[in-house]
């Protein structure tokens, strides 16, 4: 094949050209530091430098995750010590106070300080890390003016509303207040028709214990609870004077009297309560008598109080009063809703039958809730109730904070605040502590005296009770409870009559045993005790006449020195509860080192990768630079005289 000289020219322009692009290329590679500039420059290494850049782009956003949870658990464990401190200090000013020698300036500036300390408790527990609510859970923001902070002090833990008391009805008749199957939804989820309690003697599928069960069954579903009031029946006119024989009171099935027996007007001597109360094993009905005369039953649980007073002629009526007339009736309790989250009841609209058998009719003014219509068969409970002394919950207390830490891969970091700070007990006993430094809100005390024979009768000299100073004395003991659960507190009070002749310590306490959310009772060192049936829903305050309780030992600054000792005692509990938080959190603490170590590695050796695959090795550029500038310098060279050759040196 001929060559010919532009065939020639073209070759060597070509691998000047080659040359030329090389060392360009190597010099761009020296001067960026880079292997590569376009796709073309090494598409496969390319495409893998691509692949390590998103990596270690992921490995720096999770190892921003991990330095938030760091701050985040370590924001947590100061909080919690903090509290911890905060228990530590009410503990130290609860044994302080605990001494009758105290004065009660000295406890009210104590009780200022433990306020104190609730308050700062709070603001520990609302503790945020970049903006975001450590105890919060998932809601670590998007808070409302209702609810700014994660924890709200002085507002109810959940949404509820309280079923208004039914009307008394007669004992057979046709069925009313019970829920029949279709009657109500509650979130959406139907309610089972009721069924019978098994422990009313009358309307048995119309009680309050009957409606709680059929609601309480559905709570996995609804999320919805049904607490009882029990029922009551407090007559409006006082005991009047009589004979009482068998059949003239029955209660919840029991024949009161077996035989003729006179009764007192107003009941002075305790015979009618007594009797009531001897038989309470079986009724399930405890009575008690304010300082008119008027007679209060109360039942023990959810079920109803059946009074029949129509036994010879309503004797049993002309002296109890306690139906009004001569009847055979019926009383129900009452049952209050309650849930962590706003729920509806929907029931058919005009009577509302689902509604009408809780008591819950009437729109707004029965419910307290404003968007309430009467008759629309819908109630939307999303009210939060204030309540003074509480410490609301508003944060998610269902999952814990938790950072991404891979594709698919998370950790948590800190536990909701529910878990981690409310169940500690913290602001409980905070609280109560200044409840009592306050001498308020008592919910038990133990007499300090003891009885050596509960069973005689106070005149006698015989109950080991008696004092050189204080005589027992006719009066009246006045307790009042107050039960927590509606807003405001609703305040009941009856008043027990005290008749040194007639009562024994232990018909005394029977009949304070009556009163809605009390107990009373002797132990076996003959010691008496007073305690709400609920704590956490009842208190109670006393006034005595009778200096009954104050010789059973039971003082108002008893009742005090008791609460604040039992107070800082619960801060122990709370120490503990809060050191096993602390540890939890050291425990995440050991796993975030553990995975920042991990990635730490990992991203060091991404980067190793990463950097073999598009770093310059700058001394293999330079050496093969100099071959690429040698090899053009010697083309140059070698073209110099193959174009000065011309047709004559052909020709020769």
């Amino acid at each position: 094949m001929r060559i010919t000289m532009r065939s020639i020219n073209n070759n060597i322009l070509t691998n000047l050209n080659n040359l030329t692009t090389d060392m360009a290329r190597i010099n761009s590679q020296i001067s960026s530091g880079k292997q590569m500039s376009t796709i073309s420059d090494n598409p496969v290494n390319l495409v893998t430098a691509l692949g390590l850049r998103s990596s270690l782009s992921q490995i720096t956003t999770y190892q921003g995750n991990l330095t938030f949870g760091d701050k985040t658990i370590t924001a947590a464990e100061d909080a919690l010590t903090q509290m911890k401190d905060i228990a530590l200090r009410a503990k130290v000013l609860g044994l302080q106070q605990a001494n009758g020698s105290v004065t009660a300036q000295n406890r009210a500036s104590a009780a200022e300080e433990v306020h104190n300390l609730w308050l700062e408790a709070i603001t520990l527990a609302n503790s945020e890390v970049n903006g975001k609510y450590v105890f919060g859970g998932f809601r670590t923001t998007g808070y409302t003016k209702t609810e700014p902070d994660p924890f709200v002090a002085d507002l109810g833990s959940g949404y509820s509303v309280n079923g208004q008391p039914l009307p008394a009805l007669p004992a057979v008749g046709a069925a009313q207040y019970n829920l029949n199957a279709g009657d109500l939804t509650i979130n959406g989820i139907p309610i089972d028709a009721t069924v019978a309690d098994g422990i009313s003697t009358a309307r048995l599928n119309a009680s309050a214990a009957a409606k709680a069960t059929a609601i309480n069954a559905k709570y996995a579903s609804t999320g919805v609870t049904a607490d009882i009031t029990p029922a009551g029946r407090q007559a409006t006119v006082a005991v009047g004077a009589g004979t009482l024989d068998a059949g003239d009171l029955i209660i919840n099935g029991q024949d009161i009297f077996a035989a003729a027996t006179p009764i007192l007007a107003q009941d002075t001597d305790n015979t009618l309560v007594n009797a009531i109360n001897a038989k309470s094993g079986l009724t399930g009905v405890i009575a008690s008598r304010d300082s008119s005369g008027k007679m209060s039953l109360t039942a023990v649980d959810g079920r109803n109080i059946q009074v029949d007073t129509t036994g010879n002629a309503g004797n049993g009526e002309t002296v109890t009063h306690l139906n009004g007339a001569i009847a055979n009736t019926v009383y129900f309790g009452t049952v209050q809703l309650s849930s962590d989250r706003p729920f509806s009841l929907q029931t058919a609209a005009g009577a509302e039958p689902g509604l009408a058998a809780l008591g819950l009719t009437g729109g707004t003014p029965t419910t307290n809730e404003v968007n309430d219509v009467a008759g629309d068969g819908l109630l939307t409970v999303i009210t939060i109730q204030q309540q003074d002394g509480n410490v609301r919950y508003a944060g998610d207390p269902d999952h814990d904070l938790a950072i991404k830490v891979g594709g698919n891969s998370t950790m948590e970091v800190s536990k909701n605040g529910k878990a981690a700070v409310s169940d500690t007990s913290i602001f409980t006993m905070l609280k109560k502590l200044e409840d009592s430094l306050l001498g308020q809100n008592f919910s038990s005390v133990t007499g300090l005296n003891k009885a050596t024979n509960t069973a005689a009768k106070l005149d006698s000299g015989s109950t080991g009770l008696e004092q050189q100073n204080t005589p027992f004395t006719p009066g009246i003991i006045a307790i009042t409870v107050t039960d927590h659960s509606y807003s405001p507190p609703q305040n009941t009070t009856r008043d027990v009559g005290v008749d040194i002749a007639a009562d024994s310590p232990a018909d005394i306490a029977a009949r304070i045993n009556g009163i809605p959310g009390m107990t009373a009772s002797w132990d076996a060192n003959g010691q008496l005790t007073l305690a709400t049936t609920d704590p956490e829903r009842y208190s109670f305050a006393y006034t005595d006449t009778s200096n009954f309780l104050e010789m059973s030992g039971i003082t108002t600054d008893a009742m005090q020195v008791q609460a604040i000792s039992q107070a800082s005692g619960n801060s122990d509990t709370v120490m503990d509860n809060l050191s096993t938080q602390i540890s939890d959190f050291g425990a995440r603490a050991n796993r975030i080192t553990v995975q920042q170590q991990i990635y730490s590695n990992l991203e060091l050796s991404t980067t190793a990768n990463l950097s073999e695959k598009e770093d310059t090795d700058l001394t293999q550029a330079v050496l093969e630079l100099k071959s690429k500038e040698t090899a053009y310098e010697a083309a140059l060279a070698a073209a110099a005289k193959t174009m000065q050759l011309s047709l004559v040196d052909f020709l020769k």
